[in-house]
């Protein structure tokens, strides 16, 4: 079967106008009609009903319509795997830093020596940036809080306690350990809502079963700016373990412990993965562990 045109038939199919799919195609109309003229008489079967300019499908238009789009997808996908291979492979990567930047680090250290020619591109983003990414296809993978999303298949990676991080000064700061019931009135700083819901879904979700009245006096959007914050004494800040904080920050533990947040490895649920992708989630499993 020519790709060629198959993608020029598709292409006439979806808009119903020779045309427009011209235009789109970058051809002449009459270069066009004979190219789809020659597909039919390839495939044996009468794929479009013409009647003056109106254009519509056969039964055997519908099915090789449809059918085209998904041979279309494979040939592309296919494509692109050969180009990564020859040219050098590029490994995407969406992440959180205040949960995984130390993992990866890790990991990267070792995947680096076994796949030298593949190249890792790293972007410091949110939920949402992460989420967009990866369905776009603009990001291979994401390490973040696991969701319930049927479009991504999760790999857990750690499981990680929730801490409040008092600033030096604060009156809390001798504490062992800290109560629900001490944060009633407090100044807290918080990762922004609309850039990581999942954390703010934890800590309200906490909020409310313990009946804490606290104030937010702060959304960052991330956590060297919350760090910002509690170097200015800005207030008390709810934070995963592993957090990198500022030294003079006391991390203590909340009575009773919120309920710890997966970090998860993720990636578009119906691709499968390259091999040197496969290494790296791997890899990021095995440092997880430690």
């Amino acid at each position: 079967m020519d790709t060629r045109k198959l993608r020029y038939f598709v292409e006439v199919a979806e808009r119903e106008n020779i045309s427009e799919a011209a235009r789109v195609l970058n051809v002449t109309q009459p270069a066009l009609s004979r190219q789809v003229r020659a597909f039919e008489e390839e495939m044996g079967w009468e794929l479009l009903v013409r009647s003056g300019k109106a254009i519509s499908l056969t039964r055997a238009g519908e099915v090789v319509m449809r059918e085209g789009r998904r041979i279309l997808r494979s040939v592309e996908a296919g494509e692109e795997r050969m180009r990564r291979e020859v040219e050098g492979a590029e490994l995407r990567i969406g992440f959180a830093p205040s949960l995984a930047g130390g993992i990866i680090e890790k990991a990267m250290a070792v995947f680096c020596q076994l796949h030298p020619s593949v190249s890792i591109r790293l972007q410091d983003s949110t939920t949402e940036e992460m989420w967009q990414g990866v369905r776009s296809g603009t990001l291979d993978l994401i390490v973040e809080v696991a969701t319930g999303d049927q479009d991504l298949h999760w790999e857990t990676l750690q499981r990680r306690e929730i801490r409040v991080a008092v600033p030096k000064g604060h009156r809390l700061e001798r504490r062992r350990k800290i109560r629900a019931e001490d944060l009633d009135g407090e100044r807290l700083l918080l990762l922004s809502r609309v850039d990581y819901p999942n954390y703010w879904r934890k800590v309200t979700e906490f909020f409310a079963e313990h009946s804490v009245n606290a104030k937010v006096a702060g959304e960052f959007d991330g956590i060297s700016s919350l760090s910002m914050g509690l170097n200015a004494g800005m207030g008390l800040a709810f934070v995963a373990v592993g957090s990198v904080l500022p030294k003079q920050v006391k991390v203590l533990k909340l009575d009773p412990e919120p309920e710890p947040i997966c970090v998860a490895v993720g990636w578009l649920a119906k691709r499968k993965l390259e091999g040197w992708e496969e290494v790296f989630v791997n890899e990021l499993k095995r440092v997880a562990v430690g």
